[in-house]
């Protein structure tokens, strides 16, 4: 390389509006975990900038700025989140547990996981964001199905009409850990759906549950499923593997300092009824149950 080439390399790299446009070019992981270690003033550059703070998922688009009818569910958590995010290999009746996250039984990659100020919980899971996280559970009795339908605000009261709002993955995973209704026993099944996925493989259930369904996730475009066989009776019984994975990551947020009772109260206390839909129990119907698919 001439001293002329040098020169003019170096000038281009001192530049941000040039380098940011370089960077923009950059995939989420390079840029998230390797290029802010290059300089400060690299880091101080990716940080600041919209443009690249758009690209890492930490800032929303707004859908005028997106121009397309499409919304891209994060690459990046993707990958790290596989049973949570939609794929293409994902089997139709994939079930969410924290024993797939391959991260939990390495105890120092777990540790930097639960940190409270990790990168990862600040991030959208979708761009555009995505506001309410839906939540579908259905509740089997020998009487049949029914359906209870809630969602919780992406931001707090306080910041619901700002513009840097958007469902961040820290209270999507919360949720999941936290809330009294996802429960990983023999008995009960969690999965979360996205609108993005291509098919919707839901047809578990009573019509009008099935029906319901697809009404909350085409207004939400992220539904949180749960459900549960009521036992008639329960005797004394050993965790789970899904349900031991889960208290594995509980005591890691605890030794972080996470008071954990708080925070699954403030959770199932954020719970809001559906405008225009039944919060409740949906009635049962009166016609014989499709064959349930194993959701």
């Amino acid at each position: 390389m001439t001293t002329t080439t040098k020169h003019a390399t170096v000038k281009v790299i001192n530049t941000p509006e040039i380098l940011e446009m370089i960077l923009s070019h950059t995939d989420m992981r390079t840029l998230l975990l390797s290029a802010q270690l290059v300089c400060r003033d690299w880091f101080n550059l990716i940080t600041k900038s919209r443009s690249l703070q758009k690209a890492l998922f930490f800032i929303p688009i707004k859908d005028f700025e997106w121009g397309v009818d499409e919304r891209i569910p994060n690459p990046l958590l993707t990958e790290t989140f596989p049973s949570i995010f939609p794929s293409e290999d994902r089997p139709n009746h994939h079930r969410f547990t924290f024993s797939t996250l391959n991260w939990i039984e390495d105890p120092s990659r777990l540790a930097r996981f639960v940190r409270p100020d990790a990168s990862w919980r600040r991030m959208l899971v979708q761009q555009p964001p995505i506001s309410e996280l839906g939540l579908f559970h259905v509740s089997s009795a020998m009487g049949g199905d029914s359906a209870g339908i809630s969602h919780i605000r992406a931001n707090d009261k306080e910041q619901v009409d700002s513009p840097e709002g958007g469902l961040r993955m820290g209270k999507l995973f919360d949720v999941l850990l936290f809330s009294r209704s996802v429960q990983f026993w023999d008995w009960s099944t969690v999965r979360v759906y996205w609108a993005t996925e291509e098919p919707i493989s839901f047809n578990g259930s009573y019509a009008n549950i099935n029906e319901e369904f697809h009404r909350v996730l085409a207004e939400f475009g992220l539904v949180l499923y749960t459900r549960d066989v009521v036992q008639c009776s329960v005797g004394p019984r050993s965790p789970t593997a899904a349900e031991s994975a889960r208290r594995k990551v509980i005591e890691a947020c605890r030794e972080h300092g996470l008071d954990v009772d708080s925070r699954s109260r403030e959770i199932d206390l954020s719970k809001g009824e559906v405008n225009g839909m039944k919060a409740e129990r949906r009635p049962r119907v009166p016609f014989t149950m499709t064959a349930p698919h194993e959701l």
